[in-house]
């Protein structure tokens, strides 16, 4: 794999991640409501749109990361760098606790990283 698909899956995995942990922050505050007839209407946010529009980003760069690498190796590298991202954002940014398994799992996927980007 060559620095361009590994920045971009870095890229996807901040993007996905962000738009996560607005999701879970615009679900809770709703802010505008949209009518778009009398027999529905919804309630949305403006972090929640800012979500959607990360979700966007992420398919688009997810694009370029298989237009680049094999779907083999994109897929694994990909949802194992979103997931290290999340456990990260969530320790940094919601202050959660970590329990020892959740940390060992988390070695466990960087292992598991680590073997894929030598078999590339």
């Amino acid at each position: 794999m060559n620095l361009t698909s590994w920045l971009l899956m870095i890229l996807y995995a901040i993007i996905s991640s962000a738009a996560l942990l607005l999701m879970k922050a615009g679900l809770v505050n709703p802010s505008f409501h949209v009518q778009i007839r009398p027999q529905f209407s919804i309630t949305l946010s403006y972090t929640l749109v800012a979500c959607v529009s990360l979700h966007i980003a992420s398919f688009v760069t997810w694009l370029g990361i298989i237009r680049n690498t094999t779907i083999v190796i994109a897929y694994p590298l990909s949802i194992g760098l979103g997931q290290l991202m999340l456990l990260a954002a969530f320790r940094l940014l919601l202050h959660q606790r970590l329990s020892a398994s959740i940390i060992l799992r988390s070695a466990l996927i960087l292992a598991g990283i680590m073997v894929l980007s030598r078999a590339t």
